[in-house]
């Protein structure tokens, strides 16, 4: 029996409008209510996560930052792995060398060296709205020392436009690989950006975690995603599905290939669940 169904955010739960639906808060409170715990698990920042989290569940458990963070509020971690100050500091390092777009989190706040309206644009809280956003900004010369001072640590090294840097992102792969060895893990949400966290944070090897403590196994997972950072996630569970808009190698995998996400994937997706459950 399913017992847990883990949903990614961006590209599956959002629609392309990072919009969550009234029909589909609705299908997860009803599949909720049949006994299926719905766990939000995202390589968004925590604030973020959080602010869709309780749009379902007043009291959600939630899975941040591709796995970096795990827990029920900003008070109630049971988990969080962050990147090094030594190698944060090498990363901000060889990103201006390289001239590379970046911005990095702690727990709700975005930090950066220069402000992207279209870049954040899918973390306002309504498409909408200009001015209110799921996270906090800060945007310095020198947004290391911005964190530090804040005695706050980060949890996820993002770099973007890597279609239109020199560089690349297979070159730059390569580049950290050498440098960081296996102190850092990475993986992608979308083909221009690779994400950057402490060495073997994944959301599957949370996912894994928290369905141990849950007294939980394999059988009763459920998981739902469209990227690549989705993929190990959807191979450890029971049922998987995959988002019609998404990656070809997550719909190769996929026991079940399901709309896209303007197209009521997710009610599809919880309808299936509980038929696997017969309930």
């Amino acid at each position: 029996m399913i017992k847990l169904f883990a949903l990614d955010m961006d590209g599956t739960l959002l629609d392309s409008k990072s919009r969550l639906r009234e029909e589909t808060i609705d299908a997860l409170k009803d599949l909720q209510a049949s006994g299926v715990r719905v766990l939000l698990c995202s390589g968004r920042v925590f604030s973020s996560v959080y602010h869709y989290a309780r749009e379902i569940d007043d009291k959600p458990c939630l899975i941040a930052n591709n796995g970096a963070v795990m827990g029920l509020s900003y008070k109630k971690l049971f988990y969080q792995e962050a990147i090094s100050y030594e190698d944060l500091e090498k990363l901000y390092e060889i990103s201006l060398a390289y001239n590379l777009d970046f911005h990095f989190y702690d727990l709700d706040t975005y930090y950066s060296n220069k402000f992207d309206q279209d870049r954040v644009r899918h973390l306002l809280v309504d498409p909408d709205d200009r001015d209110h956003y799921t996270v906090k900004f800060s945007i310095s010369d020198n947004p290391i020392k911005e964190l530090k001072d804040r005695k706050h640590t980060a949890y996820k090294f993002q770099i973007n436009n890597l279609d239109i840097n020199p560089l690349g992102k297979e070159k730059l792969k390569n580049l950290l690989a050498k440098e960081f060895s296996d102190k850092l893990s990475f993986t992608s949400s979308f083909d221009r950006v690779l994400e950057i966290m402490a060495g073997g944070v994944s959301k599957a090897k949370t996912l894994e975690g928290l369905v141990d403590k849950m007294g939980l196994d394999r059988n009763n997972l459920a998981a739902i995603g469209d990227g690549l950072n989705d993929l190990e996630m959807l191979k450890i569970s029971k049922l998987s599905f995959a988002m019609a808009n998404g990656k070809d190698e997550v719909k190769e995998i996929a026991d079940y290939i399901v709309s896209n996400n303007d197209s009521g994937g997710i009610l599809e997706a919880c309808k299936l669940i509980k038929e696997y459950n017969h309930v």
